[in-house]
């Protein structure tokens, strides 16, 4: 099939990428970016400090010593953009049809508290947050958004889970899965460099990038029209199932150094 390409010769390269991967995990999970320091907000947006989070014990990363603090809160002010940007933890987003925004941050910290910080800039919603150096720091978010926003998520190490999302979606993690469901826009990017990539779409994409370091690819696309497909697959096997029309205005580029792709209809 047009352009797909299967299993070839490869420098022994890629092993470099997955060692390296997996030693950025326990790097991500075991010590921060920076020090504490709370970040400028704009009104309804207030960057959250430790001491305004609501504490309760819990199972953090399976570390004695660990701690949880948890904090649920929402955005009102109108937003067409959210940035996402994880160091260490899962994020997870989900589009809804209401106007507003909710976020939960679940920390886990084995001294001081990460300092999270939520800004609103014109349009555009940021949400990141800070460590002093310790053995265990990390926020999981779980977000609410209208399904039109246009969408940026970073996880350095942790998963990202996508759902009923139709605006632009670029989501990239270090180490870490990425599942998207329900996906309806027009344009979406998925990067991995140690992980997978799982995603199905309700709505035939006009562009759909998806690339991996170490890890499979599959995606589910509408069999009621032809894509322009560009299957990569260097250790590994690509399957494309769908009619491929090499002058589509639907293209899909799939990406893998070691692991397999499957590009086919949904069911």
């Amino acid at each position: 099939m047009d352009g797909v390409r299967g299993p070839g010769p490869r420098s022994a390269a890629w092993r470099l990428v997955l060692i390296t991967g997996l030693a950025g995990l326990a790097v991500a999970g075991c010590q921060a970016t920076s020090s504490p320091g709370a970040a400028a907000s704009s009104p309804g947006a207030a960057a959250s400090s430790p001491g305004a989070a609501a504490a309760s014990p819990g199972p953090g990363f399976s570390v004695p010593g660990t701690h949880r603090t948890t904090r649920t809160y929402q955005i009102s002010s109108p937003v067409g953009m959210v940035v996402v940007t994880g160091h260490a933890g899962n994020v997870t987003v989900t589009g809804s049809s209401g106007p507003g925004i909710s976020v939960t941050e679940d920390a886990d910290y084995s001294k001081t508290p990460p300092v999270t910080t939520r800004t609103v800039s014109g349009s555009t919603l940021t949400i990141t947050y800070s460590c002093a150096t310790q053995v265990v720091c990390g926020v999981a978010y779980t977000l609410e958004v209208p399904r039109n926003v246009t969408l940026q998520v970073t996880a350095a190490a942790g998963s990202i889970r996508l759902g009923g999302l139709a605006g632009i979606v670029t989501a990239r993690a270090n180490v870490g899965l990425i599942n998207a469901t329900g996906l309806t826009g027009a344009s979406v990017s998925l990067t991995t460099n140690v992980g997978g990539i799982s995603a199905s779409f309700a709505a035939a994409p006009a562009t759909v990038q998806a690339s991996a370091r170490v890890g499979a690819i599959t995606l589910h696309v509408p069999g009621t029209t032809s894509y322009k497909v560009t299957a990569n697959a260097h250790v590994g096997k690509a399957t494309v199932s769908v009619d491929q029309n090499a002058t589509s205005a639907h293209a899909i580029t799939a990406a893998t150094d070691v692991g397999a792709i499957t590009i086919a209809a949904s069911s």
